[in-house]
């Protein structure tokens, strides 16, 4: 017997590429069969595989061709193989009628030339052919599909999500440990040559007003950190007597940049993404770059790069005692 589970659907979404509704369930339980508005559901996901293991003692003896073409059809044919197993499994497992058990289908969705899976739904692929559409065409070896990585996330500054975009490209074309290596340093070396404020991070400012006026009251009060930089902020121009600094207010877009310690206590502060031209006063705060080089760098290269075992983190430093040794 099948063990199922009763849960709420709470959003139906519409897809950008259909007409039609579906629902979009995310649960908790691990167990795939389950009701929801008492609809019995079978939580699915894409399973990925390789053929080439059977395959390559016979391609490598010259006893089987092999080409992406090739890679294709084979795959094509499995998922048809799968699905004409579909009615059976059904029956056995769950007494289904035939006509019920072909409901259920699978299809192709990819083919990919390499991968890169970190833990469960983090993951890179670099595909060649999507359902039929090559993408491995004009000189391309295809595109990256990367799910659950920080490659885009709206906290990354955008030249650190360029270069997370570019090192995983070049990690999927399977180029050597050396040269991702000395892609990093070279990536390194030039974030840490940037103005401090540049390597801050971006973060919207929701609450601002509930927070100060919490503050207010409270004389102090608990809030997110990224708030928290944006009231030292409006505190700071106030201290200066500076009108011409835009405050924050709520919703507004801010980099967050870490300080070093100091007289006021404070250990953040943000300024508008909007300003123009920032203020001396802030330019001399005592920034601590290597904290921001730490967090926005290093922990980001390590998520996305740490599963090789390739030391990109102790490998990439460049604040090394030998590597300062030879700075000129």
């Amino acid at each position: 017997m099948v063990k199922t589970y009763r849960q709420r659907i709470t959003k139906i979404e519409k897809l950008e590429r259909t007409t039609q509704y579906v629902y979009d369930i995310s649960i908790k339980n691990k167990e795939p069969i389950f009701f929801a508005n008492d609809i019995a559901v079978h939580n699915t996901d894409s399973a990925y595989f390789s053929a080439w293991p059977v395959l390559k003692d016979a391609v490598e003896a010259g006893e089987q061709k092999w080409n992406k073409d090739l890679a294709i059809q084979l795959y094509d044919q499995i998922a048809d193989e799968v699905n004409i197993s579909f009615p059976k499994y059904m029956a056995t497992a769950h007494h289904a009628p035939h006509e019920k058990g072909e409901i259920i289908k699978c299809g192709r969705e990819i083919n990919a030339e390499s991968a890169l899976f970190i833990t469960k739904k983090r993951y890179a692929v670099l595909v060649y052919d999507n359902e039929g559409d090559r993408l491995d065409t004009d000189g391309k070896p295809g595109k990256v599909k990367a799910m659950g990585l920080d490659l885009k996330r709206s906290d990354t500054p955008p030249i650190v999500q360029d270069f997370l975009s570019d090192i995983l490209y070049d990690t999927l074309m399977e180029s050597s440990k050396e040269h991702i290596i000395n892609q990093a340093k070279d990536f390194k070396h030039k974030f840490h040559n940037m103005q401090s404020w540049e390597k801050g991070t971006p973060k919207r400012v929701n609450n601002l007003t509930k927070y100060g006026n919490l503050e207010k009251e409270q004389g102090k009060a608990n809030m997110p950190g990224h708030v928290r930089a944006a009231l030292n902020w409006n505190n700071m121009r106030r201290m200066n007597n500076d009108n011409h600094s835009a405050p924050i207010v709520d919703g507004m877009k801010t980099i967050v940049c870490k300080l070093k310690p100091n007289q006021l206590g404070w250990t953040s502060i943000g300024y508008p993404t909007d300003e123009a031209h920032l203020p001396e006063w802030f330019k001399e705060l005592p920034f601590d770059d290597q904290l921001m080089e730490d967090t926005i760098i290093d922990k980001k290269l390590d998520n996305l790069l740490g599963v090789l075992d390739w030391g990109i983190v102790a490998n990439t430093d460049i604040n090394s005692t030998f590597e300062n040794l030879f700075e000129i």
